[in-house]
């Protein structure tokens, strides 16, 4: 019994864990001679013929692909993998890791007034003074001279706010419009694929793609480990849901964020001054807050799942 409570437990820490490494990874890879565009396209193509083939392996029948498959592949595929991860991964030279992480996983915070035009959910006050906590955090953040090495580094603050509004709008559309009786694994290698080819143009054309080398160099094993890490992540992330459902999930934000302050500190050496302490305090505060309300409102249901699987 009590290995069947720790179970989600461990696999939501073992799957922040796993999330969080991914940025100071992107970290290295851009900064060693990785084009970010390139960078991107690896960890779309590689995940995808992962997935794939684990889908293939596990599904005896094949999932029927209609229009609205396709519809649904491409919107998810460019605003929830191609557009974010590219530019999160085009920042990443640009600012400290954990710092991007704390950014890109304030997702729940702009998921909620976004699901609120929607007409998704409910207004709550709580989860709105979280998102005021967030806003302030930000401004934390982009105090020119106090918190970050030079203010050429707040655009690419601003810059970076792309990718959780990019993720956040593809949450409320999964929400709305995820096609019937598909499972989880299989829209997400779909979407993965879509991705790969809405990517590879751009990567061909513009002369950023990056060419694996035999033997491999440290900047290519450190793309193969984040393919590895993120195809492990998709595995853990639908075991989740599956045993724990939204309730444990809510909580993955809080800790990609701590995990990326983390490898942040150990890998760069980066270090927090009083103001960017204090915004990732209001931020992690905000999420806390924003994640909570949403965590009461599932614990009633007989039957959860998660709106934001893929």
């Amino acid at each position: 019994m009590m290995r069947n409570k720790l179970t989600p437990l461990f696999l939501l820490l073992l799957l922040g864990f796993i999330w969080g490494t991914g940025y100071s990874i992107a970290r290295f890879a851009t900064t060693h001679g990785v084009p970010p565009m390139g960078y991107s396209f690896w960890q779309s193509l590689g995940p995808a013929i992962l997935i794939s083939l684990l889908v293939s392996a596990t599904h005896r029948e094949k999932n029927k692909t209609t229009v609205s498959h396709l519809r649904y592949y491409f919107i998810c595929g460019l605003a929830g993998i191609v557009i974010p991860n590219t530019n999160m991964y085009f920042a990443a030279p640009h600012l400290p890791a954990g710092l991007l992480a704390v950014i890109v996983n304030i997702v729940p915070i702009v998921v909620y007034p976004m699901a609120l035009l929607a007409r998704v959910e409910k207004f709550d006050s709580l989860r709105l003074l979280g998102v005021a906590f967030a806003v302030t955090g930000l401004m934390f953040f982009t105090i020119p001279h106090a918190s970050l090495p030079s203010t050429d580094t707040v655009p690419w603050i601003l810059s970076t706010l792309i990718t959780p509004l990019s993720f956040a709008f593809c949450a409320v559309y999964i929400a709305r419009y995820r096609p019937a009786n598909a499972d989880s694994l299989s829209l997400s290698a779909g979407t993965l694929i879509a991705a790969s080819l809405i990517l590879m143009p751009f990567v061909i054309f513009t002369g950023n793609f990056y060419k694996l080398h035999l033997p491999f160099t440290t900047p290519d094993g450190v793309i193969v480990l984040e393919i590895i890490l993120s195809s492990v992540g998709y595995i853990l992330f639908f075991q989740l849901i599956k045993i724990a459902g939204p309730l444990y999930y809510s909580l993955i934000d809080t800790v990609v964020s701590m995990t990326g302050l983390f490898w942040g500190y150990v890998l760069f050496h980066e270090r927090l001054n009083t103001f960017t302490s204090t915004g990732i305090i209001l931020i992690l505060l905000a999420l806390l807050l924003v994640t909570k309300q949403q965590r009461a409102a599932v614990q009633f249901v007989s039957e959860p799942h998660q709106s934001l699987t893929l």
